[in-house]
């Protein structure tokens, strides 16, 4: 956010940032969502496609908002990216608690 919003909004300096973020989500994610059903066998499947459609629902509301500020600069798509980044830490900071213990 802190580059785009100095002035810096070259496409291939936008594009590097965003080819880095989202090819760590790409190991990260699949990675959290099995440890997150390891215990929840049962209903493993069910909750895979849960988390499947939240992210597209979610994805598809952040996309409509951030539409809305297109001003035809980056600014409001990476402002977008880094609000669901905050919220989402906020949020696992908030429910996950300390973790168990073994």
């Amino acid at each position: 956010f802190a580059v785009m919003a100095s002035g810096v909004d070259r496409l291939d300096v936008m594009a590097a940032l965003l080819f880095v973020g989202y090819g760590f989500l790409g190991l990260v994610i699949p990675a959290t969502s099995v440890l997150a059903m390891e215990e929840h066998g049962a209903i493993a499947g069910t909750a895979s496609a849960l988390m499947g459609t939240l992210h597209f629902a979610i994805g598809a509301v952040a996309m409509g908002i951030a539409g809305v500020f297109f001003d035809g600069t980056p600014l409001p798509m990476v402002a977008g990216i880094m609000l669901c980044a905050v919220i989402s830490f906020t949020l696992a900071k908030v429910t996950l608690g300390r973790g168990r213990q073994v």
